[in-house]
């Protein structure tokens, strides 16, 4: 990563603004937010995940104690 000087248009005036890869601290923090959003949307699908995940192990163990004790007490 290097830091060179590019030209930038702010209000209608040419800046010559330092840049890395190409990106100025304004394209920079805005590819961070998108980044971000997209974070904490992933997030969500991950708890939502293993909400289903859990709910799947609860009705497993669930059906175990059912089985174990239709076993011990007959049905």
């Amino acid at each position: 990563m290097t830091v060179i000087n590019q030209p930038r248009k702010i209000n209608n005036t040419m800046y010559d603004m330092p840049t890395v890869d190409g990106l100025d601290r304004c394209e920079i923090n805005t590819k961070l937010h998108y980044l971000n959003v997209e974070m904490d949307k992933l997030k969500l699908q991950q708890s939502a995940l293993v909400s289903m995940r859990d709910q799947l192990d609860r009705h497993a163990e669930m059906k175990e104690i059912d089985d174990l004790a239709q076993q011990l007490f007959g049905g």
